[in-house]
């Protein structure tokens, strides 16, 4: 790559400088931005500091690898631009969609059936949950020991700890 450029004129040259430092900032603002969290948020998620990094780092990296390859330099610009602008749309929407899926409107537990998935006991055990948002097994303690693939009922959120008790313990049987 080097040697590619040392044969590249002068300006060729620095407009391949102006794509790696455009796409190297946009690695740095990006990894700043996964790490640290966003420090700049427009537009509900749409322009954020993981979005403007993504599409730096796509816009130089397109239009490194189209001058790398002995292409013209208005490609390069028309690539990196129109990678930039999907990297953000597309960071945005993502973004948008994760946001919209953990700010859901929790459900009503204590009361829930479900069976346990591992032996319970009081300091910790596995259950599944009758109900349509729960797809993962939750973890839960017992007042009294529950045996693997009995079934449960949800009887009470301590803390944020959730408390079940076998269905037979709770009619009596």
């Amino acid at each position: 790559m080097l040697r590619h450029l040392a044969r590249q004129p002068t300006h060729e040259r620095i407009h391949m400088l102006a794509f790696a430092v455009i796409g190297g900032a946009g690695l740095l603002l990006l990894i700043v931005s996964m790490t640290l969290g966003e420090v700049v948020d427009f537009f509900d998620g749409i322009i954020s500091t993981t979005a403007v990094g993504a599409a730096a780092t796509l816009f130089g990296a397109a239009g490194a690898i189209v001058l790398l390859n002995d292409g013209p330099l208005a490609l390069a610009y028309t690539a990196g631009a129109l990678l930039g602008v999907i990297a953000i749309v597309g960071v945005g929407l993502l973004a948008r969609k994760l946001a919209s899926i953990s700010n859901a409107q929790p459900h009503e537990i204590i009361g829930l059936l479900g069976v346990a998935t591992t032996d319970i006991n009081d300091i910790v055990g596995k259950v599944q949950l009758d109900h349509p948002d729960e797809i993962n097994q939750r973890l839960v303690f017992s007042s009294s020991p529950i045996e693997k693939g009995t079934p449960i009922a949800v009887v009470a959120i301590v803390g944020d700890r959730i408390r079940v008790a076998s269905t037979s313990e709770l009619n009596g049987i």
